[in-house]
């Protein structure tokens, strides 16, 4: 597990800066206390918050519990190093190199090569081009899904930037979601015998309406699928996580056709649930 920053921890007082999914014209400061984080951490770090009192106006009244992703390259597990990449350490020094370069234009693209093992520098680039693409993505995405946002998505109440506690010294402001909170297992530790056909087949219904609205998810896999309310009789699935998706404005009309025919997520999903036993033919 990566080292989880004081800022991260339960009890840990975070400010934000945020505005509304909706309407982004109007931004609040915003106080949230840590409940618990979603560890480990892969690519954002994700925490469950309450909102200190008073609930500003740009978010829903008389609630008070909400998911914080935090699209932060400082903690990415793939820091870590992994059989083909060895450890890259967040410091600050490569971090203010590769600051000093976007400001100058250069490496403002997103990378889809790794740099140098010895390029500290290009490598804080790297990690900062795939937050930033990372969250734009998944903003577009809950865009696209409105028509499904608490229905059978998070709800995206607002967007925005971490305030990095004083003094703030690092050259990257990370960008975050505030989602609405959904409770329960997800598919992996559900009991199958649990879930009724009908919450499968929603499920595959809901995975044809991403691409009818214009979303591939591209992450379908049981720890990005919720259901709630409770281990014993879950009413309704919910999908997570849209970093990764693809969007019908990356594609033409007939490029889309095609990239739906061949993910076919529809079938993913129904093969995901016959494999864990789930009921999804009413």
């Amino acid at each position: 597990m990566l080292y989880l920053h004081p800022y991260y921890r339960p009890g840990a007082q975070i400010s934000l800066n945020l505005r509304s999914c909706a309407d982004d014209r109007t931004e609040r400061n915003v106080q949230v206390t840590v409940v618990k984080a979603f560890t480990p951490f892969t690519m954002s770090q994700v925490l469950l918050v309450n909102i200190n009192l008073p609930v500003p106006d740009i978010l829903p009244a008389g609630s008070t519990s909400f998911v914080l992703k935090v699209y932060d390259p400082r903690f990415l597990q793939h820091r870590k190093g992994t059989k083909s990449s060895a450890p890259h350490p967040w410091t600050l020094a490569a971090e203010t190199t590769a600051a000093r370069r976007r400001a100058f234009g250069a490496d403002t693209f997103l990378p889809t090569w790794w740099p140098d093992e010895s390029d500290t520098a290009g490598w804080e680039q790297y990690y900062f081009a795939n937050l930033q693409h990372l969250f734009t993505t998944e903003l577009a995405a809950y865009t696209r899904l409105l028509p499904l946002q608490g229905k059978s998505i998070p709800l995206c109440h607002a967007q925005g930037t971490l305030v990095l506690p004083t003094p703030a010294t690092r050259m990257v402001v990370p960008r975050v979601l505030l989602l609405s909170y959904v409770p329960g297992p997800n598919l992996r530790a559900v009991n199958p015998a649990r879930v009724a056909p009908a919450v499968g087949r929603a499920l595959v219904d809901t995975v044809r309406a991403f691409g009818a609205l214009g979303v591939i998810h591209d992450d379908l896999r049981p720890d990005n699928i919720l259901l709630s309310p409770t281990h014993d009789e879950p009413s309704r699935a919910f999908v997570l996580d849209f970093g990764n998706a693809q969007l019908r404005a990356e594609h033409g009309n007939e490029e889309w056709e095609g990239a739906l025919a061949e993910n076919d997520e529809p079938k993913l999903v129904e093969l995901m649930l016959d494999k864990l036993g789930i009921r999804h033919r009413v």
